[in-house]
């Protein structure tokens, strides 16, 4: 039979007399709380979850940089002049007169697709600690795919470089599996690994 365990300010305690000496010693009041080692199941689950964590992080991560502007300088903006005749940078326009330079569309939307992969990227941070079952790494792992993916205001060229992004990772990673509902034009991604496989291969790597 496993000795029942304490813990007092994340120290843990192999009986209730010692965690209450250590308590005493304390200028500040504490909690003592009974303690329950994680069982083997879970300390491998733990380590899946991050791994899955690491690849979707470093997949959106990647996928923000992609997303830089790469703009040519003279479609970064537009010029207009008093006739009303407009274009982008690119036009000769020294010879027009009374000209007021702008912002070009193409600039813009690159900027706001990029500041948008930005923002989304930030919301992936956080506390992942609730997904505690196999079954729970799929519901994870879609809900930080859609929130890399996020509608609500990107253009349809995020929407598509972030479908197809997604797609090809998913491609080279056999611990992720990939589908797409044509007619509801949805993304699902999910857990497609072995949890005891994955553990193991993590833990002989990182013991190499």
């Amino acid at each position: 039979m496993q000795q029942q365990q304490y813990k007092v300010n994340n120290k843990i305690f192999d009986s209730i007399e010692s965690a209450g000496e250590y308590m005493l010693t304390l200028k500040r009041s504490a909690t003592m709380e009974v303690y329950t080692p994680p069982s083997a199941a879970s300390i491998k689950l733990n380590v899946v979850r991050n791994i899955l964590i690491r690849e979707m992080l470093e997949w959106a991560g990647s996928f923000v940089h992609s997303m830089a502007p790469s703009t040519e300088p003279c479609w970064m903006y537009s010029v207009e002049d008093a006739n009303g005749f407009s274009d982008a940078g690119d036009t000769w326009y020294e010879d027009l007169e009374e000209v007021t330079y702008g912002n070009n569309l193409m600039w813009e939307d690159a900027k706001h697709d990029y500041e948008s992969a930005v923002q989304n990227f930030d919301c992936l941070f956080g506390d992942y600690n609730s997904v505690d079952t196999v079954e729970k790494l799929s519901e994870m792992l879609n809900t930080m795919y859609h929130t890399m993916s996020d509608h609500s205001s990107e253009t349809d060229d995020y929407i598509g470089e972030v479908r197809d992004s997604i797609e090809k990772m998913c491609a080279n990673n056999p611990n992720i599996a990939h589908s797409y509902d044509h007619p509801r034009r949805r993304t699902t991604i999910s857990f497609s690994g072995n949890v005891n496989s994955m553990y193991k291969a993590y833990m002989q790597e990182r013991n190499s």
